[in-house]
């Protein structure tokens, strides 16, 4: 029984061992392992975490690692005053706008006038809904409640609206500018003209050298929180005391540079004004 067995499977064998079997290209065959041997151990595959997942404390992230190199990179440089020097441009159209209407008209200059600040009262209901009124105070440049208009010897103010009259008046009598009472017109009730006074030459030029002085305090003051800035690099350690000195050297020829601009602004509308 069992050798009329063993004919027919030796006979079926015999062709599969002949047979070439193809397997599909890029499949890996692993060399067979007996049983009695231990498994495979196969690379354990990494989960990312989902990108909402709290961070570890003790795992950096890239942020802290750019951070860190980006620090350990990027040097203090003492000598490199462009944090201060980079303010010095707005500073300066600032003072030489002011500069300029002192110049052509001075206090009356219409430009100058519509930066007077007004005060305006109205009554409004209160935001609670109970139907009570109160009093709200806002505050306006003059050239938004009203147009200037130069004539001659008077400067025209027409009025937006009849409330902001009598808002526009008291600013005019307080300012030490002015000083004086604008007129009714008689043609026109949203009209006040205003009489242009002349000044004095010499109050002019005083004028003109207080803006100048403001102008040269703004200029120390940015010079000063830069000294500072410098100081803090010196404590911390980034710099040494001998190239705190230096800057501190090449930081006062800076400010002597822009102190000597100055001058020469003040001294260019001093000898304009006495031409005039």
């Amino acid at each position: 029984m069992a050798s009329r067995l063993k004919t027919p499977l030796r006979r079926l064998w015999q062709p599969l061992q002949s047979q070439t079997i193809r397997l599909p290209k890029g499949t890996i065959l692993q060399a067979a392992r007996p049983f009695t041997t231990t498994p495979a151990v196969y690379k354990k595959r990494k989960i990312a975490a989902p990108a909402n997942s709290p961070v570890r404390k003790d795992e950096p992230t890239s942020s802290s690692k750019d951070g860190a190199a980006s620090g350990a990179a990027d040097e203090i440089d003492p000598l490199d005053f462009t944090p201060l020097t980079s303010t010095f441009p707005g500073i300066d159209a600032h003072f030489k706008t002011q500069l300029q209407v002192l110049l052509h008209g001075g206090r009356f200059n219409p430009d100058q006038l519509g930066t007077l600040n007004v005060t305006v009262k109205s009554v409004v209901p209160a935001d609670d809904m109970s139907g009570t009124k109160v009093t709200k105070v806002e505050d306006f440049p003059l050239r938004e409640l009203c147009q200037v208009v130069p004539r001659g010897r008077t400067l025209s103010l027409l009025v937006n609206d009849k409330e902001y009259i009598k808002p526009i008046l008291s600013a005019i009598q307080a300012s030490p500018d002015f000083n004086q009472q604008p007129q009714r017109s008689d043609e026109n009730d949203l009209e006040l003209i205003l009489k242009v006074e002349m000044e004095r030459k010499e109050d002019v030029i005083k004028r003109v050298k207080d803006l100048t002085q403001t102008w040269r305090e703004r200029i120390r003051h940015a010079r000063g929180k830069h000294e500072k800035l410098m100081k803090e690099w010196k404590r911390k350690g980034a710099i040494r005391a001998d190239e705190l000195r230096k800057a501190e050297n090449e930081l006062q020829k800076v400010q002597n540079k822009k102190m000597k601009e100055i001058d020469d602004d003040e001294a260019r509308a001093v000898k304009q004004l006495g031409r005039n």
